[in-house]
C-alpha cells in the first residue's frame, strides 16, 4: 500500500504514541516499588516481579508478533493490543491485593509483547534501507526515553498520590490512542492466513518461564539446591528444543535463520547486552536511591531526568551518524562510555553524593543510547528484505527476554549479597549496600562483554545470504 508523506507522518505518530505509552509503563513502577512493597506487605524480591514478570510475559508474547502482523490487518491488531493494555491498567488500578495487581501487570505485558515489535517492523517496511538509520533513531527515542522517564514520573506520583495513580493515568491515554488508531493507522501489510505452531508457543513459554522462575527462587532462598539446578537444566533443554524446531519448520514461530547472517548475529547480541544492562539499572538504581541514599521517591525520580534528556538528544543523532559514518566508532565510543559510567556504581555507598549518581547515570545512558539504534540498523541491514520483519521482531523479542533475565539477575544478586552481608554480621545498611554492589557488578559484566565484542563489528553491514 502506497502512503503519502502526510499519511506516513500521522500513522508513525500514532504508532509511536502507543509504543511510548507501553514502553513508559515498563519502568513506571520502579520508583513506586518501595511504597507498594510497604503497603501490600511483600518483600523486595517479591515486589520486583511487577517489573520482571511484566517483561517476561512481554518477551513470551513477542514470538507471536510476526505471525499476528502477517495474519491480521494492522489497524485491527494495534487496536486490540491497546485495548488489552487498557484492560490490564484498569485491573491493576482496582487491585485489592498483590496477586490481582500482578495479574493486571501481566495482562499489560501481553499487549506490550505484541505492540513493541510492530513499530520497528512497520518502519522497516515503509522506509527504504538508506533512511532506516534516521527513522530508527527517532523510534529509539520512544524505546529508550519511555523507560527512562517512567521512574521519574512514578516518584512524583507516589509522593503525592496513591500508587494506584500510576495505572489510572494510563487509562485515558490508552483510550485516546485507540481512537486515533481508527483514523491514522493504515493496513500496510497484506494479511494472509498462516497456521500457528502451538508446540513452539508452549515450549518457548515453558522453557523461558522455568528458567526465570528458578532464578527468582535462587534470590529468595539464597541456596542453589539440586531442585533449582534440575529446573534450570530442564528449562535449557526445552529452549534448545524450541530453537531446533524453528529450523525444521517451513513457517517457524521465530525465523531463527536470520542468525545465519554473521552481522545480524553480532549486532543483535550487542543490542541485547546494551538494553538488558540499561533496564536492569533502571530497576535497581531507584531502589538504591531510596533504600541506601534515603532520598524520597520524588528526589529519586528527579535524579533520573538528566539521563532521559541526554537520551532524547542522543537517539536521533545516533541514527544520522550511522547513515553517514557507519557503526565502528559510534559503538566503541558509546559502549566505552557505558562501561566507564557503570564501574563507579560498584563503589556507591550511603555517603555517595546524589549529584554524582545523577551525573554518572546520565553519562552512562547517553553512551549506551548512542550505540543502540545503530546496532539495530546494522543487524537489520544484513538481511534480505523478506527477512527484515522477522529480524526486527526477533531483536525486540530477545531484548525483552534478556531484560527480564537481567532484572531477575540484578535482583537475585542484590538479595544474595545482602544475605551474605547479614550472615557475616554486617549492619542492615551495610548488608543492603553490599547487595547493591553485587548487583551493579553483575550489570558491569554485561557492559564489559559488550565493549569487547564491538571490536568485531564491520563499519557497515551489507546483505548476507541466508541459506
Amino acid at each position: 500500500m502506497q502512503l503519502t508523506k502526510r499519511q506516513k507522518f500521522w500513522m508513525v505518530v500514532t504508532l509511536l504514541c502507543g509504543s511510548f505509552t507501553t514502553a513508559f509503563s515498563e519502568t513506571l513502577l520502579n520508583n513506586g516499588l518501595p511504597t507498594i512493597m510497604r503497603e501490600v506487605g511483600v518483600s523486595e524480591m517479591t515486589v520486583q516481579w511487577l517489573s520482571t514478570g511484566y517483561m517476561l510475559i512481554a518477551g513470551m508474547t513477542m514470538p507471536l508478533a510476526a505471525y499476528l502482523l502477517n495474519s491480521f490487518k494492522l489497524k485491527r491488531l494495534f487496536t486490540s493490543t491497546m485495548s488489552i493494555f487498557l484492560l490490564g491498567s484498569v485491573i491493576a488500578a482496582c487491585a485489592p491485593n498483590f496477586p490481582i495487581l500482578l495479574i493486571g501487570r501481566l495482562i499489560e505485558g501481553i499487549a506490550v509483547g505484541v505492540n513493541m515489535p510492530l513499530i520497528p517492523s512497520v518502519l522497516s517496511l515503509i522506509y527504504p534501507a538508506n533512511k532506516r538509520g534516521t527513522v530508527m533513531g527517532l523510534s529509539g527515542i520512544i524505546i529508550n526515553i519511555g523507560p527512562a522517564i517512567g521512574p521519574t514520573v512514578s516518584g512524583l506520583i507516589v509522593d503525592h498520590y496513591s500508587w494506584r495513580m500510576l495505572f489510572i493515568i494510563l487509562i485515558p491515554i490508552s483510550l485516546l490512542i485507540i481512537i486515533a488508531t481508527q483514523f491514522a493507522v493504515k493496513n500496510v501489510v497484506q494479511a494472509k492466513t498462516d497456521q500457528l505452531d502451538w508446540l513452539s508457543i508452549f515450549t518457548a513459554t515453558g522453557g523461558l518461564g522455568l528458567l526465570l522462575y528458578s532464578l527468582g527462587l535462587l534470590g529468595q532462598t539464597g541456596q542453589l539446591t539440586w531442585q533449582l539446578v534440575l529446573m534450570q537444566a530442564i528449562g535449557l533443554i526445552i529452549v534448545a528444543y524450541f530453537v531446533r524446531r524453528q529450523f525444521k519448520l517451513k513457517k517457524p514461530l521465530l525465523e531463527m535463520r536470520v542468525y545465519q547472517a554473521p552481522s545480524f548475529r553480532l549486532g543483535a547480541l550487542l543490542a541485547l547486552l546494551n538494553t538488558s544492562s540499561l533496564m536492569a539499572t533502571e530497576l535497581m538504581l531507584p531502589l538504591f536511591n531510596q533504600n541506601i541514599l534515603k532520598v524520597t521517591p520524588t528526589v529519586s525520580g528527579l535524579m533520573l531526568i538528566p539521563s532521559a534528556v541526554v537520551m532524547g538528544i542522543v537517539s536521533p543523532i545516533a541514527g544520522r551518524l550511522y547513515d553517514e559514518v557507519g557503526i565502528k566508532k559510534i559503538a566503541v565510543i558509546g559502549m566505552g562510555i557505558g562501561l566507564l559510567g557503570t564501574l563507579p556504581m560498584i563503589l556507591y555507598s550511603a555517603k555517595t553524593a546524589p549529584a554524582a549518581v545523577t551525573l554518572l547515570y546520565a553519562l552512562r545512558c547517553g553512551g549506551l543510547n548512542l550505540a543502540y539504534a545503530p546496532l539495530t540498523v546494522y543487524a537489520l541491514n544484513a538481511l534480505p528484505t523478506k527477512y527484515v520483519v522477522f529480524g526486527s521482531t526477533l531483536i525486540v523479542n530477545m531484548n525483552q527476554i534478556a531484560d527480564a533475565f537481567a532484572n531477575a539477575m540484578a535482583a537475585t544478586m542484590q538479595a544474595l549479597g545482602q544475605k551474605a552481608g547479614s550472615a557475616a554480621g554486617m549492619t542492615s545498611l551495610a548488608a543492603s549496600s553490599q547487595g547493591y554492589h553485587w548487583s551493579f557488578a553483575a550489570i558491569c559484566v554485561l557492559n564489559a562483554l559488550a565493549f569487547i565484542l564491538v571490536f568485531w563489528l564491520h563499519n557497515k553491514s551489507k546483505v548476507e545470504l541466508i541459506k
